[in-house]
């Protein structure tokens, strides 16, 4: 399974446009093989990874084993919330946003899977940046080719019209980028413990 899902975010990152149009002709009628065969799993990998650098990072001689592994089960539950909270945020908000400003009206269900597969490039981000968080700048630069993921699924996925196509790829490539980011930092603010 994880051989399969790592194969498909390397595809959405390095061949977009192939794998939008593999994933176009994909039936998934409730999402239920979406969510147990690409989403968990990533969101999981994440956390995973966010755990064992967090875990590595903290492996200073003066601080207690106690409070490395109580620092790294907090940054697992701020990642998988952001996560999954900003992927529910953004699926809802282009369902909202497709059929009102862009003429398509893809469904609650090609929404969310428009939504984790465009974010592949932000989930290999998070997955590198949680493993070695010392390389925040490349994390930054890379989310930066998110948007040419939106574009090709607005084309081959979406159907997105021509005349609707860079205005939709900037608004949803912010969203998909800066959502998980932001709720990251309201759950700072609201629980600055975590």
């Amino acid at each position: 399974m994880y051989k399969r899902l790592f194969i498909l975010l390397f595809n959405l990152i390095s061949h977009p446009a192939q794998s939008w149009k593999e994933q176009a002709e994909e039936q998934d009628i409730n999402n239920e093989n979406f969510y147990k065969s690409y989403l968990y799993p990533v969101v999981g990998t994440i956390a995973l990874l966010s755990f064992l650098g967090n875990l590595w990072a903290g492996m200073a001689p003066d601080l207690a084993v106690k409070n490395i592994i109580e620092q790294a089960l907090k940054t697992v539950l701020r990642e998988a919330l952001a996560y999954f909270a900003g992927f529910y945020l953004v699926s809802y908000l282009l369902s909202l946003i497709l059929s009102k400003y862009f003429a398509c009206k893809p469904g609650k269900y090609i929404c969310e899977r428009f939504t984790g597969y465009a974010s592949a490039v932000v989930y290999a981000v998070a997955m590198a940046s949680a493993l070695f968080p010392f390389l925040l700048f490349i994390r930054y630069l890379l989310m930066l080719f998110a948007a040419y993921t939106v574009w090709q699924g607005a084309i081959h996925y979406l159907r997105i019209k021509e005349e609707y196509l860079t205005k939709f790829t900037i608004f949803a490539s912010i969203l998909i980028v800066l959502s998980p980011l932001l709720i990251q930092r309201l759950l700072l603010l609201m629980m600055p413990g975590l």
